[in-house]
């Protein structure tokens, strides 16, 4: 079984686990971890002690919030301690609803390909009406 692990700073994280709620309902699968501004409690840590909760057999995939970040560092801090783990950073909902969909574990390039599909979505609309506005124009002459 796959285990999904949202991790972000703030709430993002617990937002779009609630969002992916509404649209596919069952989200036990789905975790969150979340680094508050005052934490005192490390984030690596509490994440290592919810992966090992999991049964041995489970594949577990950590989305975070922005490469780079303190979070994202954290969970390269678990990867180092659970190779097992695929860690993604630059998480949207996209990512999170491809990913929760997976039922069982993702090869490397199931993986890009959910990557690659997470980061088409990220579109500027205006733009995108716009020229679809002059395709039609252009096709009525």
């Amino acid at each position: 079984m796959n285990q999904l692990i949202l991790a972000s700073h703030g709430g993002l994280a617990a937002g779009a686990r609630d969002t992916l709620e509404m649209i596919i309902g069952d989200v036990s699968r789905v975790h969150v971890v979340s680094l508050e501004r005052d934490d005192k409690d490390r984030i690596d840590e509490r994440t290592i002690a919810l992966i090992d909760s999991f049964e041995p057999s489970d594949a577990v995939y950590i989305l975070t919030d922005m490469m780079g970040s303190s979070v994202n560092n954290s969970m390269v801090s678990v990867l180092a301690q659970r190779p097992s783990v695929t860690v993604i950073s630059g998480m949207n909902f996209p990512l999170v609803l491809e990913m929760s969909l997976a039922t069982g574990p993702l090869s490397r390039e199931r993986i890009d390909e959910i990557i690659s599909q997470s980061k088409g979505g990220i579109q500027d609309v205006a733009a995108l009406l716009a020229q679809k506005a002059q395709e039609e124009e252009e096709d009525d002459l």
